[in-house]
């Protein structure tokens, strides 16, 4: 149910990219030439092109959004983002090194240097073919060049879903606010990170059991409020779609009664992603991710299984984990298939949800390299699991 939130975070926070132009100032570029010229036919010249940069840098940018989650339904939106200019910084056809625009392998851009994160801001809405809806507002940001990095969301969500009680379909309707906050720390210059998360519910909704079931159906309203501690080590080489480099993640949360919530529980995730070229055009991914809850959580707060090929919260339980890996082959230029396989398995003693091993699903995708000096690529997937056939719209990675 969060993960309309989540959707709407991860657009604003990488597809703005995609189209937006960073704004820079002329004069802060020393051109003396510019202010010296008197001929009529320059001017004229340097005025239109002027306007041209302008309409190119217009930091208000539409963005498409596309939601392929099975648990929500498919549907379509739009938000609206904005590229906030970073100052003495500015990016133009002739400083995109020629190894992105020329399909050279993975790995063998002649520019080391890490840019940090964009800065943006943005509002989103969308709807389902379930009668999902949703919208939100979101920032990201970051200082101390790149020392310190700052995320956040707040929205309003309308779910038509699903959750699996005793293995067997609940549909539910919940309404709720949502807010996310996401605040990290590099440790001096070194790729570790330590931070803390927000994460705040207050919901209301119901399920929606058969017309022979009593009245009195149970609710699954209330407010859920947790901290996490966080932390990080990162060395990928783009946040958009990574061709090498690990992130490992740490996650501890307690939710409690004392920060606004009404439950009380820890929760806690691991999470390694790893990336690695080889033959000069293929690139191998590794996922191996960990969520267990100790406590009285809601519905939602126990983990889930994650992979394509499976709706969210088809497979929940106390203790979840997953092991996936995908292969991407750069054929030519900007076009790559992808192939993916994972498996995944739940645990836990609560009576609600079962024990399941072996949870296969994997298939096959393809990928266009859309943005070649951010390395954002955007796909189609289909992919086969336990009960069905999905398919998923890609913008960057799906991990």
């Amino acid at each position: 149910m969060v993960a309309l939130i989540i959707t709407f975070v991860f657009v604003l926070s990488t597809t703005t990219s995609v189209v937006a132009q960073e704004v820079s100032d002329p004069q802060d570029k020393g051109d003396t030439e510019a202010t010296e010229r008197v001929d009529t036919d320059e001017d004229a010249s340097d005025e239109e092109g002027a306007e041209e940069k302008k309409k190119k840098d217009f930091p208000f940018v539409p963005i498409p959004v596309f939601i392929t989650e099975p648990a929500i339904g498919y549907g379509l939106g739009a938000a609206i983002g904005y590229f906030h200019p970073r100052k003495g910084e500015e990016e133009t056809a002739e400083s995109i090194s020629p190894a992105f625009t020329t399909g050279t392998p993975p790995g063998s851009t002649s520019d080391d240097e890490e840019k940090p994160p964009p800065v943006i801001s943005g509002v989103a809405g969308a709807y389902t073919d379930k009668g999902s809806w949703g919208f939100g507002v979101g920032h990201m940001n970051n200082w101390k060049e790149d020392g310190i990095r700052y995320s956040g969301a707040i929205g309003y969500i309308n779910v038509e879903s699903t959750f699996y009680l005793f293995d067997r379909p609940a549909d539910f309707n919940l309404q709720a606010w949502l807010t996310i906050q996401n605040l990290k720390f590099r440790l001096s210059r070194s790729d570790f990170f330590l931070g803390f998360k927000w994460l705040y519910i207050d919901a209301d909704g119901k399920f929606k059991f058969g017309e022979n079931l009593p009245d009195d159906r149970p609710g699954i309203g209330r407010v859920d409020s947790g901290l996490a501690i966080q932390a990080a080590w990162e060395t990928l080489d783009n946040t958009m779609t990574p061709d090498e480099g690990q992130r490992f993640t740490m996650e501890l949360w307690r939710y409690d009664e004392a920060i606004g919530g009404d439950y009380d529980y820890w929760k806690a995730k691991l999470e390694l992603l790893s990336f690695h070229p080889f033959a000069k055009r293929f690139v191998l991914g590794l996922r191996l991710e960990f969520d267990g809850v100790d406590g009285k959580p809601p519905l939602w707060g126990y983990p889930w299984v994650t992979l394509r090929g499976i709706p969210a919260l088809r497979y929940q339980n106390e203790k979840t984990g997953v092991l996936e890996t995908e292969l991407r082959w750069n054929i030519v230029d900007r076009w790559a298939l992808v192939g993916f396989v994972g498996v995944a398995a739940t645990r836990g003693d609560t009576r609600v949800y079962e024990d399941e091993s072996g949870i296969v699903a994997g298939g096959i995708g393809g990928r266009w390299l859309f943005r070649p000096q951010d390395k954002l690529w955007v796909g189609l997937d289909v992919a086969q699991g336990p009960e069905d056939i999905y398919t998923y719209i890609q913008v960057g990675h799906a991990w």
